[in-house]
């Protein structure tokens, strides 16, 4: 059988396997788990005003929405990442899954570099 030469990546795979999707999904739940865990702490320490950091930075505005809004982040993107998974679009899914991670990592650098020149 001849290759075909303008194939996709799920064409080479063998069929049925998903191992890495699962892999890439694994990591992106925990990691994205993990950060709630950190932000459920969070959150505690800002409404009960017994965090330490968290209320010396004094969030208001957009920046306590932003922060805020990190477990609808969450849900929505393992929403995604499940219905990409069921459609077979693997990629896709691990990127949708890590997302949460990404988003936390861009607000903290946002927070530490652009916050302090407003």
């Amino acid at each position: 059988m001849i290759a075909n030469p303008h194939a996709t990546d799920a064409e080479h795979d063998f069929p049925g396997d998903r191992s890495g999707t699962l892999l890439g999904v694994a990591a992106g739940v925990l990691g994205s788990g993990a950060v709630l865990y950190f932000w459920i702490m969070g959150a505690i320490g800002l409404f009960t005003q017994t965090g330490g950091t968290i209320n010396q930075l004094g969030l208001e505005g957009y920046w306590r929405t932003a922060f805020l809004v990190y477990p609808l982040v969450f849900v929505a993107a393992t929403v995604v990442g499940a219905a990409l998974v069921a459609l077979r679009r693997d990629l896709e899914a691990v990127g949708a899954f890590g997302l949460p991670v990404v988003a936390a990592v861009a607000y903290f650098v946002a927070l530490i570099h652009i916050r302090p020149l407003f």
